[in-house]
């Protein structure tokens, strides 16, 4: 009897499982039914417990058990779980052949899940969906600083297309209206020698304006991309600020600059301010550009690289009545940071109100993921009135009263002064060496000390730099919304 039922189940096991049909094999010896619950030992309670842990399921009662022999009862189970990989599951199990086709599909990997997310219809996508692509997205630049609210209403509209090897994806003068963020692949950007790999972004610009492509992008190899149009994200963004206004209107209250104004002109211009997402190194606004809107920094850091050159002139002795001369230019760049609160672009704005042409002289780029609130000239100008205008003014004045050549000038005058400082004391050292003669031993003890006194001397300096530093951020902080002719 033992034989035939060990013969019964061999054969049973061999039948062929179709793809679209799971079929549970039933196991059993004289001994134990596995379909009833009984007991584990320790160790495998254990190994359960951690299991149930892992995949977040409950305790099984005494009259049922779990059917793990069931692929129909695993895979909504284990594909709940982002920690798949990490897990080891019971060689019996690996070993089948349903489960090792369900290990391939997208719907076993959390990564490969959310693109398949994005094929669906976006109609038919449930929360729980949205959310998982949303918590991919909250990972990546650009979608950073979003709140979640927004997050899974862009996932909601999210939609997948691949790419095969050497594909060309846009050409360059395409009409923009989308951004790419590459889930997997290689993109080339045709002509300017760059390759672009998986979560990064691609045609961010397309989401404000519609200006065609800039470049031709390839796909190398196959490749999977993630596509966002810029009608939704528009969309999007308009209800996340309107659902939010109260937020920044609170914000704008809190800066110095609007304190002044009536509650009726501050509600006026929180309602025409819109919001701008950028990622680290993206340009908002080149040396050129038409001044045509105000931005006001709400998370992230915006920077600003100002030049200056220096000129140092060395002399010596070339006969006892010339002197050569060599005239060394440096140039030195810092960066001027625009951090929470802060105005960009302010006086531009107030300069150009009878200026419809004039131009940006400055260049600012993100330093870190940023979300500024920015208000068009226009709105801006109809918002204020002459009189506020003027309080600008004077509020810029008060608050910036340091211009771009009254900076170098400084930084001039404080270098100047500080090798001033180092000559002095090096030419009071060998002046005292030469006015007395003394043997070598006497000469070295000398030598030793004015050493240590130029030692004592080059740490001062150094000090001295120190504190130089601190005086010029401050003074940094003070320019930063001024403007640099």
């Amino acid at each position: 009897m033992f034989i035939n039922q060990r013969r019964s189940v061999s054969l049973e096991s061999k039948k062929h499982l179709t793809n679209s049909t799971f079929r549970t094999t039933q196991l059993s010896t004289p001994k134990q039914d596995l379909n009833i619950y009984k007991p584990f030992s320790p160790s495998k309670e254990a190994k359960l417990q951690l299991f149930r842990k892992i995949f977040n399921v409950k305790k099984p009662k005494t009259s049922t058990v779990m059917n793990f022999y069931d692929i129909d009862t695993v895979k909504p189970v284990v594909c709940q779980s982002a920690q798949l990989d990490k897990y080891d599951f019971p060689n019996w199990l690996k070993g089948r052949t349903d489960f090792i086709k369900l290990r391939k599909s997208k719907y076993f990997d959390y990564h490969l899940k959310v693109f398949s997310i994005c094929e669906q219809d976006p109609f038919k996508r449930s929360d729980e969906l949205k959310e998982i692509v949303a918590n991919y997205l909250v990972k990546l630049d650009f979608f950073r600083l979003m709140p979640m609210q927004m997050l899974k209403q862009i996932s909601g509209r999210l939609f997948a297309k691949s790419y095969e090897e050497n594909e060309i994806i846009c050409n360059k003068g395409d009409k923009g209206d989308c951004m790419y963020v590459i889930f997997e692949g290689i993109i080339e950007v045709v002509g300017k020698n760059k390759k672009l790999g998986p979560k990064n972004i691609i045609g961010r610009n397309a989401l404000d304006n519609d200006q065609p492509r800039n470049a031709t992008l390839k796909s190398i190899g196959a490749s999977h991309l993630l596509i966002l149009n810029r009608i939704d994200y528009v969309t999007i963004l308009n209800n996340i600020m309107k659902a939010e206004s109260a937020k920044q209107e609170q914000f704008i209250r809190s800066l110095q600059l609007f304190a002044h104004f009536s509650e009726e002109k501050l509600k006026k211009f929180c309602n025409a301010l819109q919001g701008k997402y950028l990622t680290p190194n993206e340009n908002l606004y080149s040396a050129g550009d038409l001044v045509d809107h105000l931005y006001i920094v709400k998370h992230g850091v915006l920077a600003k690289t100002v030049v200056m050159d220096l000129e140092d002139q060395n002399r010596w002795p070339i006969n006892q009545k010339k002197w050569m001369s060599q005239t060394i230019t440096r140039t030195l760049s810092f960066n001027i940071e625009y951090k929470a609160g802060q105005l960009v672009g302010y006086y531009d704005i107030l300069d150009s109100e009878f200026d419809s042409d004039r131009k940006r002289n400055e260049t600012i780029d993100a330093k870190t993921d940023c979300f500024l609130l920015f208000i068009s000239k226009s709105q801006f100008f109809h918002v204020f009135q002459s009189t506020d205008l003027q309080y600008f003014h004077n509020y810029h004045v008060q608050n910036n009263p340091m211009t771009f050549e009254q900076l170098v000038n400084s930084t001039r005058q404080k270098e100047s002064e500080q090798k001033q400082k180092v000559q002095i004391v090096t030419d009071a050292i060998y002046s005292h060496l030469r006015q007395y003669s003394f043997d070598y031993n006497t000469l070295k003890i000398k030598e030793k000390k004015y050493d240590q006194v130029k030692q004592n001397q080059e740490n001062a300096s150094k000090e001295f730099n120190s504190q130089y530093k601190i005086i010029r951020r401050d003074k940094h902080q003070k320019i930063l919304t001024s403007q640099y002719e």
